[in-house]
């Protein structure tokens, strides 16, 4: 099937033989690691002086300027994902390309207004998290189908800090049912995995294009979806790591051929433009591994012009949009399972985080599922009679018994004035461990404090120091 796949990009692209060479070869070249810094956490400066002192060698990618290549010195010693500034939040290791969406959707630019934004298909949470960075006032709708990619997705979202991040568990076909709630929708569309050619040759063993346009029929109910829950004058972006045009092109057209009035593409730029026939290069953006060095990838920028919501006439002969969408699709008002926390409950965990660590936690919502206590900063009443929320971000402990306890997250989200522990390289690596470390100090909870990184909760008791940090993130 591999060789159907390659004739099928050299026909459809106009590929010479020398260049289809080229791009074969790509296959097999492994992709450079590459890490983005989460700009809400440290700065970019900040970063670099510490990969330095880890003799870490950042490279610029050229393309985004908080993502770089990196080549470590300690990578036999210790593995990417374990070091202390990963588990602290302060990058995501992200290919390049995999980036594309969050990237044009901003612009690269921070936005400070605030908007309410669904991420559709969200897991793991790279999008998630760079949204988050561009977008840091914005409340962010983290949606996930799968439930078996949750425990990553929450775990990647609570390492990174995303203070202003919701879940929801829906098809993404669902949100057709809810018009015009979201100002920004990024649809990182499933898709047909070619992108996996990179780590196996397994990947192109079943490629066809039956298949192919049998998922095309997905995503195109999926943007559609976005179409509708978006407000009008506000943007979609939509993209797939994928490069045949069922699931590209394809898709895109045949949103217009139906809702053409309703919608327009914002042309993005194309420095490495492959040859395409039938198709203006400068409207889209596509990633190719022998022109860009990266995995493949395919972006596509919708703004919606006008509303799909019926007028009606008022009294007074104005237009005036219908309070009825659609009578066999209206939803109810959902009822949360998760718990808005009363004044009382709200004072306990309150005075723990003052008495212990002297911190004001008043300014942030505190919510109860099951016991765990989720915290987010950000007003949730635009969407809380509209959407079941599965988790809010992010969870700091529990309260039971009539007490709070901590977590190892509720040490992660800032850094505090009291009750801190700095550790050498050689106790973080004990406790990282899940190993203790003696201290003569009074047995409590203690934010520990490395190389000025908040690397979370531990518990001291009978002078023996214990990390609480959760069995995924342990080292072996």
């Amino acid at each position: 099937m591999k060789k159907d796949f390659i004739d099928y990009i050299k026909k459809e692209f106009w590929f010479d033989d020398e260049e289809v060479l080229k791009f074969e070869k790509s296959l097999n070249t492994p992709l450079k690691k590459s890490i983005r810094i989460n700009t809400n956490k440290i700065s970019i400066e900040d970063f670099k002086k510490r990969a330095k002192n880890n003799n870490w060698i950042l490279t610029s990618t050229n393309l985004w300027k908080n993502i770089f290549y990196i080549d470590r010195e300690d990578a036999k010693e210790v593995a990417l994902w374990n070091t202390p500034e990963h588990i602290a939040g302060y990058f995501y290791v992200q290919e390049v390309a995999a980036s594309s969406s969050p990237f044009y959707m901003s612009g690269d630019k921070i936005d400070y207004n605030e908007y309410i934004i669904l991420d559709m298909s969200a897991s793991p949470g790279g999008k998630t998290t760079q949204l988050q960075e561009y977008y840091p006032n914005s409340l962010i709708v983290a949606n996930e189908l799968d439930k078996s990619r949750l425990k990553w997705f929450f775990s990647n979202l609570d390492r990174m800090s995303s203070l202003k991040t919701v879940a929801t568990n829906y098809d993404g076909r669902f949100f057709k049912n809810i018009p015009e709630i979201f100002d920004k929708i990024l649809l990182d569309a499933p898709c047909s995995w070619e992108w996996t050619a990179f780590k196996t040759d397994e990947a192109l063993k079943y490629w066809n294009l039956k298949n192919i346009k049998n998922v095309a029929k997905l995503q195109y109910k999926l943007l559609e979806a976005a179409i509708t829950t978006c407000k009008a004058g506000w943007e979609i972006v939509y993209s797939t790591c994928t490069l045949n045009k069922f699931e590209n092109e394809g898709v895109i057209e045949k949103i217009f051929k139906k809702y053409g009035d309703y919608i327009e593409i914002i042309p993005l730029s194309q420095p490495f433009p492959p040859r395409e026939k039938g198709v203006n290069v400068s409207s889209f953006k596509r990633n190719w591994p022998h022109l860009n060095f990266t995995g493949w990838f395919f972006v596509a920028k919708i703004r919606k012009v006008k509303s799909l919501i019926p007028l009606s006439i008022s009294p007074q002969g104005r237009e005036e949009k219908s309070s009825r969408w659609n009578k066999k699709e209206e939803i109810k008002f959902v009822r949360q399972n998760i718990e808005k926390l009363n004044s009382t409950d709200r004072k306990k965990i309150s005075d723990f985080f003052k008495n212990t660590f002297d911190f004001d936690i008043w300014e942030y919502g505190l919510y109860e599922y099951n016991w765990d206590i989720q915290l987010i900063k950000k007003s949730l009443n635009d969407i809380w009679d509209k959407l079941f929320l599965y988790k809010i971000w992010i969870n700091i402990g529990q309260l039971k018994d009539w007490e709070f306890i901590p977590n190892f997250y509720a040490g992660t989200f800032t850094k505090f004035d009291k009750n801190t522990i700095e550790v050498n390289k050689d106790d973080l690596d004990r406790l990282l461990s899940w190993y203790e470390i003696e201290t003569k100090l009074f047995d409590w909870y203690y934010q520990i404090i490395y190389d000025d990184l908040e690397m979370g909760i531990a518990k001291l008791k009978n002078w023996k120091l214990k990390s609480l940090i959760p069995s995924k993130l342990i080292r072996n």
